[in-house]
């Protein structure tokens, strides 16, 4: 009898647990469960950076997408600003403290097939840290306040624009001043190359090149 109750005693210490083996597996059970739930949020927050990043990038493709199709198909043509005077078509001036681009270019969307010109008058130009795609309704006699500002971009510091004339690069365009008083307004002169420089607060600077003319190919025509 007694040898009975020996075996039954040995067999019930062998099935529990002591207070200190539960402890231990509680603590091991929870280092694996915050080891796990940082693993988790690290991997959330990196999935997060990859898609922001991925969305900064795509709307700064987006933007250069637009400066190059309008650039594309600038027009052969000058402008009258909005005080009558006589300006190359491609155009630009920091006088205001910030860089900025202007230009007429061909193929404006008519949807609604209104009797209008197929030109358009662009400025793009940096304000409030946004790059700012500005169309006006009339090719001439527009100023800046009256065009419609589409934002096409954000934190951005500066807009810097240099212009290749074949030889070398140009901070400014025209590179000379021309005659207001000039009668024609086709002949434009273009430069071969307009470089596009984004200074950005979150990335840095990022640079576009575009190819505009090509002035061998003028000279044999004109020849």
């Amino acid at each position: 009898m007694m040898n009975k109750l020996n075996r039954i005693s040995i067999l019930s210490k062998q099935k529990g647990f002591t207070l200190l083996e539960i402890i231990v597996a509680m603590a091991i059970a929870s280092f694996i469960g915050v080891a796990a739930m940082v693993l988790l949020d690290r991997a959330t927050l990196a999935h997060q950076n990859i898609q922001e990043q991925g969305d900064r990038y795509n709307e700064i493709e987006r933007a250069m997408l637009f400066i190059s199709n309008d650039l594309q198909q600038i027009a052969p043509r000058k402008f009258r600003d909005e005080f009558g005077d006589l300006k190359d078509n491609l155009f630009s001036d920091d006088s205001g403290g910030s860089a900025q681009l202007s230009f007429t270019r061909l193929g404006r969307r008519n949807p609604a097939g209104l009797a209008r010109s197929n030109l358009e008058k662009l400025t793009y130009v940096v304000e409030d840290n946004q790059l700012k795609r500005i169309s006006y309704l009339y090719p001439d006699g527009m100023s800046l306040e009256t065009g419609l500002n589409r934002t096409l971009l954000d934190k951005v510091e500066k807009l810097s624009v240099s212009f290749n004339d074949g030889e070398q690069w140009n901070d400014y365009w025209p590179i000379n001043e021309q005659s207001a008083a000039a009668e024609s307004v086709t002949g434009l002169d273009l430069p071969v190359a307009i470089r596009v420089t984004l200074e950005l607060s979150d990335i840095g600077s990022i640079s576009r090149l575009y190819v505009i003319s090509d002035r061998k190919e003028k000279a044999n025509e004109s020849s």
